[in-house]
């Protein structure tokens, strides 16, 4: 269930559930604000199948300086990415460019005309033969960057629909009893009205790398 982590004067910063939608699809936190009588102005968004930390403006008059202190500020993410990690560098930044849309897995990149500079930077925190659990700070925004590089680096999202393979998904579902997409949302990091903010809320991959 949707959950508020912090509400002041400015703002709302909630936790997303995989499986919500932001407003197009129900169920949405669109919905669930709507019926806690909560404002809909959204400073960003997750995909669908994401999960983690989300800031809402409580009024419309907040929302582009929110959305620039965001911008300004930092974004970290926790991922399971399929197969293991075998570069002895674990500190990686991917910056292959990107249409700023969805794609599929075929070519995640999109058409050549399209593509723009996205950059991505990877902690690799463990692997073992079948995965690889990163921490990753999006440095720029396009749609569906993290899963799109992480695709082309040839680890895709684990449980991702779009870009990872369907079977391979199912079989892992099955084994772990598990099927959401492994890629949250995990703290934000930022400044407003004068004011430091650190948002922090776990992801845990632990029942992965079980020896």
């Amino acid at each position: 269930m949707i959950q508020i982590v912090e509400e002041n004067k400015y703002f709302i910063v909630l936790i997303k559930p995989e499986g919500f939608s932001v407003h197009n699809q129900s169920p949405s936190v669109a919905e669930w604000l709507k019926k806690a009588s909560k404002p809909l102005h959204f400073v960003n968004r997750l995909d669908q199948d994401t999960s983690g930390l989300m800031v809402v403006a409580k009024d419309p008059e907040w929302h582009n300086p929110l959305a620039e202190a965001l911008d300004e500020g930092q974004k970290f993410y926790r991922a399971l990415l399929r197969n293991p990690w075998k570069k002895d560098d674990k500190d990686v930044t991917w910056s292959w460019a990107i249409s700023d849309k969805a794609e599929g897995r075929q070519n995640p990149k999109g058409i050549s005309s399209e593509r723009q500079e996205a950059t991505t930077q990877v902690n690799v925190l463990r692997t073992n033969q079948y995965f690889t659990e990163v921490y990753i700070e999006l440095m720029t925004g396009r749609m569906h960057q993290i899963r799109k590089h992480a695709a082309i680096a040839g680890h895709p999202v684990v449980g991702d629909s779009r870009y990872n393979d369907k079977k391979y998904n199912e079989n892992i579902a099955k084994l772990y009893n598990n099927s959401r997409m492994h890629l949250h949302a995990e703290k934000l990091m930022f400044t407003f009205e004068g004011k430091d903010y650190d948002y922090e809320k776990p992801y845990r991959l632990d029942q992965f790398f079980k020896v």
